[in-house]
């Protein structure tokens, strides 16, 4: 069994600006192995008056791997950050809710220059056995402004895209394209069906759904509120899923300057977001009832999660085996709290 990691790509000019939006595609070649996940390493130089604020997830606006044609992971943000918000990042949240980690290197708020760097570990689940594996990488970014200050420049930066190759990696994860629903108004419970399409994975099960709001609110209503019908027969209260995914035990994770420069900061919950975790539920559509305080849209991305199999490979380097296995992770969270 063997741990390995393999430099895919550099662009010193896919990165996030602060003159808008921005979007970029770009497409590199591979090595054949058992992918676990793919790593953006995220690195910004910056100029003037700088005023960080949180991680840098929060500025990814989409993202969109495609491996040899095969569409891997498709998510879009429901609402672009508050200027100079304060709370985890939506993709950051989103990632480390499915077994992967998202994590931003802790600096001070205030600063003259400087720099930040983020590492953002994407769990895919992927045997790479094609002479050339093809990789399509499309990423749309916020303006940096929103989480670096109104006065900060951007003078240079790059995304790095790492693979971490595992031979005991044991499930294949897939993020599902976002279904949309705009609720009309408040205090009515309204019936919403997220399209889980038919896959070619073998054994494919629903390891969970992230549910975005399009703002930085809830706008749920009090008490029972989210009902998932394959998971209870009756409503629960917002509060209750945090706890099934553990967020309750300071679960959030994220690098807030105003609250610490030398470590993580941790949270009971990511409002606007709620990720449910559903246990291997049989991939077909979803079925909820929500009730809404306010008209709003929202957002359902389901995570499908399949055992992985493939060739497997021989390299006498490691004798500690590193499973990789991400629908464990999730459970496990509901299981025991970790204690941070």
């Amino acid at each position: 069994m063997a741990v390995t990691y393999y430099q895919l790509d550099k662009s010193t000019t896919s990165i996030p600006t602060t003159t808008g939006t921005s979007s970029y595609v770009d497409g590199f070649y591979g090595v054949n192995g058992t992918l676990e996940y793919l790593i953006a390493e995220v690195n910004l130089t910056l100029s003037g008056t700088v005023d960080v604020t949180t991680d840098l997830s929060a500025l990814i606006k989409s993202a969109k791997i495609v491996i040899n044609g095969d569409i891997i992971h498709d998510w879009i943000s429901g609402s672009a950050p508050a200027a100079s918000s304060a709370i985890a990042g939506r993709y950051g949240y989103f990632i480390n809710a499915i077994g992967g980690r998202s994590l931003t290197v802790p600096s001070v708020a205030d600063m003259t220059g400087g720099t930040v760097q983020a590492f953002i570990a994407i769990p895919v689940g992927y045997i790479l056995n094609t002479p050339t594996p093809r990789f399509e990488m499309s990423m749309e970014y916020y303006d940096a402004n929103l989480v670096l200050g109104a006065s900060a420049a951007i003078d240079s930066g790059s995304v790095t895209w790492w693979a971490r190759f595992n031979t005991a990696t044991e499930r294949s994860t897939r993020v599902i394209s976002a279904t949309s629903y705009a609720f009309a108004g408040a205090n009515v419970a309204e019936q919403v069906v997220v399209r889980v399409p038919q896959t070619t994975m073998n054994g494919a099960t629903t390891m969970g759904c992230l549910i975005q709001n399009d703002s930085e609110a809830d706008e749920y209503t009090d008490g029972n509120s989210i009902r998932q019908l394959a998971l209870s027969q009756f409503s629960m209260p917002v509060s209750l899923h945090r706890w099934a995914s553990n967020e309750l035990d300071n679960g959030v994770v994220a690098s807030i300057p105003a609250s610490s420069t030398t470590s993580q900061t941790v949270a009971d919950k990511r409002v606007g977001a709620l990720f449910v975790p559903l246990y291997g539920l049989k991939a077909n559509d979803l079925t909820w009832i929500i009730s809404s305080s306010a008209a709003t849209t929202r957002f359902f991305h389901p995570v499908l999660t399949a055992p992985l199999r493939g060739p497997s490979e021989e390299r006498p380097v490691q004798t500690a085996v590193a499973r990789g296995n991400v629908q464990k992770t999730v459970v496990s969270r509901s299981e025991a709290g970790t204690g941070n």
